[in-house]
Order: C-alpha cells, then structure tokens, then sequence
C-alpha cells in the first residue's frame, strides 16, 4: 500500500514536494478507505491540472524510483533531469522517497543521488508513534568512500564480511545497497524491494499491454468469468475475450528473417515461454512440441451465425484502452497492487470512464490502489471519489515548479458542484489563458492576405 511519494529537484519539481494517500476525516465512501496499522489510507487518486503542470511528472518520479529499486542501480541520463529552472539546482542531489505497507507494517525507502552517484540510501520500518526502526542507510563520505550501517540486528558472520566487502569495493557508486537483497539475505531489505520492483504496475498514454495483460489473465482460475462480467457490466460491444495460439511462422510472416526467428525461439528456452516487444504491445510467446506459438488475444461479438472473432487492433481505440483496464481492475481487488494510470481518460468516453471507476471502487474486498491522471472533468463528482481522492497540479507562476494540494484543503461540502468549481478556478489547477481580444486575430489575418497577395503580384 503506498502510503506517502517525496521527490526534490526532479523535472518540474524543485522543492521537497510531498504526495499521498492518507485519508482525511471525511464520512462519504468510507469503502475507499484501508487501515494500516494507526493509518487511514486511500484506495484511490485524481490527479488535475493544466497541460505542462506536472501531473505526469508524478508518475514518471515514481516510475523512476520503481526501476532503479528493480535495476539495482542509477542510471547517468538522470542528471538532465534535475529541475532546470533553477541554476543552484545543478549541483544539488535528486532525491526520492517513498513510504509504503507490507502486511501492516510501514516502510520509508529514499535515494539521493548526485552527478550518476548515489550519495545516500535509507531504508526504515517507520514507528509512526514511536522511534522509526533503522534496517539500513547507506552514505558517501567527501572522500567518495561507502559506508553502510544495519540497525541492531544479529548479523551471521558471512553477512559482516559482506558488509565489509561491500564498503570497500563489491558495491559501486552508481549501485543500490537494495539491490543487494540477494546477497544481504536480510528478510525486510528483499521484502521491501520485491514490494517496490513487483507492486507499483505503471501505464502510460501510449502503453499497449493489453497483449500481454490479458492473455495471463483470461487462463488464470476466475478469468474468464471476471472477464465476461466487467464487459457485460461496462457494455463494451463485445461478448466475451479470449485466446488463441498462432504459430509462430503464421504470424510473424514467410518473408521473416530466419536468423531473427531462431534467435527468438532460443530466447524462449526452457522455461517454455517469453515476453515479446512489438509495435502493438507485448506479445506472450510459448513453445509447445518445439514449436513457436504466439498467444493472442481476440474479442468475439455476437454475430447473426453465433459468435464471430475480431483481433483487439480491429476494436476501436475506446475499447482497446478499457480491455487493457480489465486485469488492472481485478489486480486491484486482488491483490495489495498500486495502479498508476497516466491520462486514463485517452480515447475512452467519459460515460464508460465513469462506470469503470465507479465499479473499481465499490467493492468492499479490494485490496489495492487506483492512482491517475486526468483531464476530464466530468470524474470531479464526490458520488464516485472523495474530497481526498482529489488532487490539483499546479506550477508557481514565479519559480515554475509542481506543487500538489488536495480538494480536502477547501473542505468543499458534500452537494458542491466540485465539477463547475473547478472549471471556474476555484481550486486553481486550469491554464493561465490571455485574453483573446488582445491577440488580435483580425488583423494579424488582414496582414497575411495582403503579403500573400504582394507575393502573388510580384509571381505574376
């Protein structure tokens, strides 16, 4: 469960700027809420805001903190991504934090990192009305050496050399001390870094996984069934989903490069099966009878015949968006899963958004998160989301950084138009527009025609 997100001096943002889920003292949908420990957390997030805010930096602050957790290490190209708006800023450190539950105990994990090197690495079980309990922290002296301090703990003898070994050369700068969870063999450090790496699933606008996604879920025990439910529930068209093996030849085409095909086959090896990138998304690649297969997703719709097939690139965009929401939404009621979704309303009507989030977050058994981005107003409705489940991006006008602030501050009533209130800058997080009578259309257009027609007596 993510409880709390801190980022600083990372694209848009400059300052220590915090989001989170925590759940204010608010009646409605009390479903939405979880308990963790003395906590109070939220199952959902709307994040608003104008083009160019930085809402999608958000996602992409996590979604860097995700990979370099799940690498092992940090990556050189992070250096162009500090906040540039800011000179002093070249030479201060990026730093992510985040906290977060594993089965009602709380972790805060951070990294700061400086220049392609990691300047210092924490990771606590937080106390929350007591002293946070230290499982490691990792800091860089002026001299470049690595130390690393474990919290009181009863280390085996090999796990004390290795943090020796790990000091003075075994660990790299550019490395992670979580990313020695193999080796460390300490229960918290892997269970955090599975948690990280494993549980925050992050889609963005022109993610296509539905390929992917979809064909582990319809073989799973329920999928089908949970299948035919949500797409009957969100009347998508069609009747039902399913799967189909294609050999590989077949699929790929005759004309495809031999070499290439058997250099895929040996990817695929023993364990039978392997994720494929390509320009519709990924695709699920199994071997049977040392045979290539590609297992593809198709839609059936009912036909005068009975059921007639359509590939997902045949759907419309609509609908190919809300197939690939279908396993998110039983991974959500399933599993301890944080969805971050960037623009979710993309080529999907705001009816069937609706309905989509408002089925999402009904069901008392759920047990994970909904976090996104969007434009669409019409989703401001305090009958699907809380006032805490709303959040507005918006830049300061004078330094240009991202600051977050949740609709809870304005402590709207319960029959507020929150949808009007915000499209009339209540709450701020819309564009600056100028006025347009300033712009002069008229007679920035009188002056085009007459050079055009200069330059047409000039041809003539």
């Amino acid at each position: 469960m993510l409880i709390r997100f801190v980022v600083s001096n990372f694209l848009s943002f400059d300052e220590e700027t915090e989001f989170n889920m925590l759940a204010g003292n608010f009646k409605q949908h009390k479903q939405h809420v979880y308990k963790v420990g003395k906590l109070k957390v939220l199952r959902a997030a709307a994040i608003y805001g104008a083009n160019a805010a930085g809402k999608s930096n958000l996602i992409k602050a996590i979604d860097t903190l995700k990979n370099i957790v799940e690498e092992g290490g940090v990556f050189s190209f992070l250096e162009q991504k500090k906040f540039k708006l800011n000179p002093a800023n070249k030479e201060k450190p990026i730093q992510f934090e985040m906290e977060f539950s594993i089965k009602n105990k709380i972790y805060a994990y951070g990294i700061s990192i400086n220049k392609g090197k990691i300047k210092e690495e924490w990771l606590y079980e937080s106390g929350i009305t007591k002293e946070d309990k230290l499982i490691f922290e990792r800091t860089t002296d002026k001299k470049g050496k690595i130390n690393i301090r474990l919290g009181k703990r009863q280390l085996s003898a090999k796990q004390k050399l290795l943090i020796e070994l790990l000091e003075e050369n075994l660990i790299k700068e550019d490395e992670t001390v979580i990313g020695k969870f193999e080796l460390l063999k300490i229960r918290e450090v892997t269970m955090c870094r599975n948690w990280i790496a494993d549980s925050l699933l992050v889609v963005y606008p022109q993610d296509k996984p539905s390929n992917f996604f979809i064909n582990r879920f319809i073989v799973s025990e329920g999928g089908k069934e949970g299948i035919e439910n949500i797409v009957k529930i969100l009347d998508l068209g069609i009747a039902t989903l399913k799967t189909e093996l294609i050999e590989g030849q077949d699929y790929f085409g005759k004309d495809y490069e031999q070499d290439y095909f058997e250099e895929i086959m040996v990817g695929v090896g023993e364990d039978r099966s392997i994720i494929y990138h390509e320009e519709n998304g990924l695709l699920h690649l199994v071997k049977i009878d040392d045979k290539l297969y590609v297992e593809k997703v198709v839609s059936l719709h009912k036909g005068t015949d009975g059921n007639v097939e359509f590939n997902l690139e045949e759907e419309s965009l609509g609908t190919q968006r809300m197939v690939d929401f279908i396993p998110l939404f039983f991974l959500m009621l399933v599993k301890d899963m944080v969805v971050l979704i960037d623009e979710i309303d993309q080529s999907l009507h705001v009816n069937l958004l609706y309905r989509f989030l408002e089925e999402s977050l009904k069901n008392e058994d759920a047990q994970g998160q909904l976090i996104f981005t969007t434009h669409e107003s019409n989703l401001l409705d305090l009958n699907i989301l809380r006032p805490d489940e709303i959040w507005f991006a918006e830049k300061d006008r004078s330094k240009g950084s991202t600051q977050f602030y949740s609709l809870s501050e304005f402590k709207p009533r319960y029959d507020l138009d929150i949808r009007k209130g915000y499209l009339q800058g209540r709450y701020g997080a819309i564009p600056f527009l100028a006025d347009l009578e300033n712009l002069n259309w008229s007679s920035l257009a009188t002056k085009e025609e007459e050079s055009q027609n200069e330059t047409n007596q000039s041809n003539a």
